[in-house]
């Protein structure tokens, strides 16, 4: 009997990947520490910045003295709302065919409003890092507190239904008629899960360096995706995207983070533009908790109802998830239930309650 030669055995793929080990092309780079990461570039002229961020959750910058920074030695610019460039609110985006969630503008330092803990309320420029910071600690803010808005299951009221999830799934869902079927199901399972805030802490931090020339602007940075970042910044400075080149060739860690231009990369930018010379700017490992994005809190609940030999007849996915008072998102959590399990009546629903924070 002749054997028949099938296609799909590992040393017969056309490409002959699979089940053959290969290096990443980076692999090496990394393992030898020659892999440059983004604040880790420099140019000629570099000078650095650091960001000063609000000591409380909501409310209005009062009065903010930046007087004593100013003077402080090697401080080349100390940026506020008062005198940082104009910056539209955010969204929308300039790229349409790009989801406006990872695009739409996200301005800095652009209102006397403190709408979230930690918000940059300033920002520092010297020749040298340690000068910037020491500078920052100078700036003397007052600010007039608001109460705000912080705890997901205490105003589980204030729920609304978004008009789409990320990605552009569809809120909810309906097939069949779930009620019915678990009301008259001999098993039912009817269980809610509480998930906190979850910040996604890489190892490299977000960082960028940002230079013009002329009307050109080019930005080194750590993205995990260059259209989303291109797009951001465009939109932010209301400049078309084609001025724009984000280099970004090794990222050490990113998580969802790292998807969209956060306040390093517009600051950088902005900075920049009014010195005319490179600036770069880094988020502390602290200020990463805060400015660079998180998973949303969470409440699920899951209702399954079964057939006496176990078969699933119904399942109910009902989302609520914190979302920021200014910015609108929704992680498109219950879509899973609408195909991984078989069962004839289903129904998913996300819901959004709006909290003061980022």
């Amino acid at each position: 009997m002749t054997e028949t030669k099938t296609s799909n055995r590992p040393r017969e793929t056309r490409s002959g990947i699979i089940g053959r080990p290969f290096d990443r092309i980076d692999g090496p780079l990394k393992v030898r520490g020659d892999a440059t990461y983004a604040y880790e570039n420099t140019l000629e002229g570099t000078a650095f910045g650091y960001i000063l961020g609000a000591a409380v959750a909501k409310g209005r910058i009062a009065e903010i003295d930046t007087a004593e920074a100013e003077r402080a030695p090697a401080v080349l610019l100390v940026m506020t709302h008062r005198n940082a460039p104009a910056q539209p609110d955010f969204g929308p985006a300039v790229t349409p065919t790009v989801p406006e969630v990872f695009t739409r503008a996200r301005p800095a330092l652009n209102s006397e409003r403190v709408r979230y803990y930690d918000e940059p309320v300033a920002l520092v420029v010297a020749e040298t890092f340690e000068a910037a910071r020491a500078a920052a600690g100078l700036i003397k803010v007052r600010y007039d507190e608001e109460p705000g808005l912080y705890d997901l299951s205490g105003h589980l009221a204030d729920a609304y239904a978004p008009k789409r999830t990320n990605a552009g799934f569809e809120t909810d869902s309906v097939i069949g008629d779930f009620e019915s079927a678990f009301a008259a199901a001999p098993v039912k399972v009817d269980a809610t899960y509480r998930t906190p805030f979850e910040h996604h802490n890489p190892m490299e931090p977000h960082a960028t360096l940002a230079a013009w020339s002329g009307n050109e602007l080019t930005i080194h940075t750590s993205a995990q995706t260059l259209a989303n970042f291109r797009a951001g910044v465009a939109s932010t400075l209301r400049i078309p995207p084609e001025r724009v080149r984000i280099m970004s060739p090794f990222i050490g860690g990113g998580f969802g983070s790292k998807l969209i231009a956060h306040a390093d990369t517009i600051l950088a930018a902005l900075a920049a533009k009014v010195l005319q010379r490179p600036v770069k700017i880094a988020l502390t490992r602290q200020q990463m908790f805060a400015n660079a994005g998180h998973r949303a809190e969470m409440i699920q609940q899951v209702r399954l109802s079964t057939d006496t030999d176990g078969r699933l007849t119904g399942i109910a996915h009902d989302v609520w998830s914190a979302t920021s008072s200014f910015e609108e998102y929704c992680e498109q959590t219950a879509v899973f239930a609408r195909s991984l399990y078989a069962a004839p009546n289903r129904v998913t629903r996300h819901r959004l309650v709006p909290l003061d924070i980022n």
